[in-house]
């Protein structure tokens, strides 16, 4: 008999195993050794298996989502509901705060607020012509900002009176790692018993996963950011994070990730290489 696994996504992500997200490197590798991949975007009508792997690129999975997995055995992501950075980011400040260094605006949605377009049940939300030109529009009116231009204030004073006011927005110390002149960012990927990690630089004061024409593999992690990776139940995903003067700053939290770096790139093999057979421990789990 073959072990079964149902992926259970949202209605916007019909292809997702053929996507360039590394649920479908994991699912291409296993289907060989007699694993079964399923895809359902409908918690409802949720079909039989041996696992369930909660896969919504969404910040806040809904409560069918959640019922629908735990029906199953056993449940890949089952216990992270919420990656909200209220939630899952370090070193956040109040209006009230002492805190007299440098801060960053953030949206407490995954992504800039842009993440959670793909939940969208009505199709014309989720058609990127509505999306270019809602991004047009002021943050304060849509609560999206481009992660990549996340507002970097010299003190908390500078930050405008109405991000206080807004729950779409937190700010948090702007803590930077550095690499010489270069800004630097840890990536850290887990499934299962396997993970990846690696430190890549550039040259603006947020580097992102594209960001990584410099970038060497890390050997060890912080005892404190497997502490954290455990007290989330993070069984598959990524931890954005630096160290800044001995001190671990999470950054973000992400249980659906894709696969960094261009099609068949260095760093894209080796996550694929290292991670992949993690998915050993959940059919372990399962008792296949």
């Amino acid at each position: 008999m073959r072990a079964k696994v149902v992926v259970i996504t949202a209605p916007g992500h019909p292809t997702l195993l053929q996507s360039g997200y590394l649920v479908r490197h994991v699912a291409e590798y296993w289907r060989e050794r007699g694993v079964d991949f399923e895809l359902t975007t409908n918690p409802t009508a949720t079909p039989g298996g041996d696992i369930a792997w909660l896969h919504l690129d969404v910040t806040k999975v809904g409560d069918a989502y959640r019922r629908a997995a735990a029906r199953f055995p056993v449940v890949i992501n089952g216990g992270v509901p919420d990656i909200a950075k209220r939630r899952t980011a370090s070193h956040l400040v109040t209006r009230d705060d002492n805190w007299p260094g440098p801060v960053i605006v953030k949206t407490d949605l995954n992504y800039g607020g842009r993440a959670d377009d793909w939940g969208y049940r009505w199709l014309p939300m989720r058609h990127p012509w509505f999306h270019a030109v809602r991004n047009r529009l002021p943050a304060r009116v849509t609560g999206r900002v481009d992660p990549r231009g996340y507002p970097i204030h010299e003190t908390k004073a500078a930050v405008p009176g109405w991000v206080w006011r807004d729950r779409r927005f937190v700010v948090q110390r702007f803590l930077a790692e550095r690499e010489g002149e270069r800004y630097a960012i840890r990536r850290s990927f887990f499934l299962g018993d396997r993970e990846f990690a690696y430190r890549a630089h550039g040259p603006e004061p947020i580097v992102t996963g594209d960001d990584h024409a410099e970038w060497e593999r890390l050997a060890q992690l912080p005892q404190g950011l497997l502490d954290f990776r455990a007290e989330l139940g993070l069984d598959y995903g990524k931890i954005d994070y630096a160290e800044v003067d001995g001190e671990l700053v999470i950054y973000d939290v992400n249980p659906a990730v894709s696969v960094d770096g261009p099609p068949g790139c260095v760093i894209q093999r080796e996550i694929i290489a290292e991670l992949v057979p993690g998915f050993e421990s959940f059919l372990e789990r399962a008792g296949l």
